[in-house]
């Protein structure tokens, strides 16, 4: 463990920069949801070059969340992090891209050339602030392992040294990304390695290395108004709709018990939707005899978009209703109700999202988040659902890292998407599918 030194905290030796203090109160802002004040804090920390905070600013003007939201402001705070080394802002800005006109992205980058931090040396300044390993308590140890991880893009929750599940799972990952023991133990030697680490990423250069060839198999935002063309997509049960938004569906929902829906039968997608939610309920002790709740009429619905077994997945989705569950996935063979991989998200639910692979009628859950998942906010989320060629998955929503496994229990290609509502208001606005 961290070695206990003589000071008595952090604070009182104002051994912390302001800029990591103000990053640090804006997190707590932002786990409680009080926008306006995270807004507040990060800007302070941005201001003065903190690239964690920038990337921070940019999700909240992205998402409008404690200001209007401004694409052209988020992707400038985008851009200055990704030059700053932090490790997921490019692939936002690069994406929040796609979104703009050629005029705001063109805004944007005069903004970024334009922008200088009010402390020049702020950077500098930060790194000298830093205690010495040795003079640290346990607690205080904590606090900067928790500090640092987030600075790298690793989630683990407010710097207030407490040594949580979720630091320990960001350990971990940077464990599992550095190729070290993933034993998720708060040491000395990992501090120093997370300080290296840093450094060697603000010194890499600012320029994004050449992406790697890639296929589009199936990119679709329904702006023709008909999803029955451009490309084909086919019903199987329910109705959908294309308005304004996107691809809509709306299913009613009624109450079931556990062992109504206990069945699974290839033949009958609404038995194999049933029977997944009864299965990551019960799993977590969450389904009571009288506690699922079913579609009336599940809707179902598929696009042929034959995809390499490695591939990246990125859609955008809202949810208006509290009740049932969403399922989205890619399937092999000509069956979309039959094998492949399954995102359920189910609301008000622990877990809120799991990551299922169904083969033959049988399901399992391979990967579950075990919080809560809010979607019912009146906004569209992005989910980023990613599988390389070792079968390792990661699913992220609004850039957080929610689920990441390794699954090689399929492996062969897949066929195409295929999306259940089974309960509730649900509307895609755009999905993107690429090997």
């Amino acid at each position: 463990m961290i070695i206990k030194g003589l000071v008595l905290s952090l604070i009182l030796v104002g051994s912390v920069g302001l800029a990591s203090a103000d990053y640090a109160d804006g997190m707590r802002y932002y786990e409680r949801q009080e926008y306006r004040q995270a807004l507040q804090e990060f800007g302070a920390a941005a201001r003065s070059g903190d690239a964690d905070a920038q990337y921070m600013l940019g999700r909240l003007h992205e998402a409008g969340n404690g200001t209007a939201q401004d694409f052209v402001e988020a992707h400038k705070w985008y851009n200055l992090a990704a030059a700053r080394g932090h490790r997921h802002a490019a692939e936002a800005r690069d994406s929040l891209a796609q979104r703009m006109t050629a005029g705001q992205v063109a805004e944007a980058q005069q903004a970024t050339r334009g922008w200088q931090p009010e402390e020049e040396a702020s950077s500098q300044g930060t790194e000298r602030a830093r205690p010495d390993i040795e003079t640290l308590s346990d607690r205080q140890g904590i606090a900067e392992i928790q500090r640092e991880l987030n600075r790298l893009g690793y989630d683990a929750g407010p710097v207030d040294g407490a040594m949580g599940r979720r630091t320990r799972s960001a350990i971990r990952e940077y464990q599992a990304d550095r190729d070290m023991a993933q034993d998720g133990r708060a040491t000395a030697e990992l501090l120093k390695r997370l300080r290296e680490t840093e450094r060697q990423a603000v010194a890499a250069p600012a320029e994004p290395p050449p992406a790697a060839e890639s296929r589009v198999a199936l990119q679709d935002d329904f702006s023709d108004g008909d999803y029955r063309r451009n490309p084909p997509w086919t019903v199987l049960s329910g109705d959908f709709e294309v308005d304004e938004n996107g691809l809509r569906s709306i299913v009613e929902t009624r109450r079931s018990t556990a062992r109504e829906s206990r069945g699974l039968s290839a033949d009958s997608p609404e038995e194999i939707g049933l029977a997944m939610l009864s299965l990551i309920l019960e799993q977590t002790g969450n389904a009571g005899q009288d506690e699922v709740t079913v579609p009336v009429e599940p809707a179902h619905i598929f696009v042929n978009a034959p995809v390499d077994n490695a591939f990246r997945m990125e859609l955008e989705i809202t949810s208006r209703q509290r009740t049932g569950s969403l399922e989205l996935g890619v399937f092999q063979g000509n069956r979309p109700s039959g094998t492949g991989y399954r995102l359920v998200y189910t609301p008000g639910s622990r877990p809120g999202l799991s990551l299922v692979r169904l083969v033959s009628g049988s399901a399992e859950v391979v990967a579950r988040h075990e919080g809560s998942l809010d979607l019912e906010d009146g906004r569209f989320h992005r989910i980023v659902w990613i599988r390389d060629d070792d079968g390792q998955m990661q699913v992220r929503v609004d850039d957080q890292r929610l689920l990441r496994v390794q699954d090689n229990g399929l492996r062969d290609p897949f066929q195409g998407f295929v999306l259940a509502n089974q309960g509730g208001d649900y509307t895609l606005r755009r999905i993107r599918l690429e090997e």
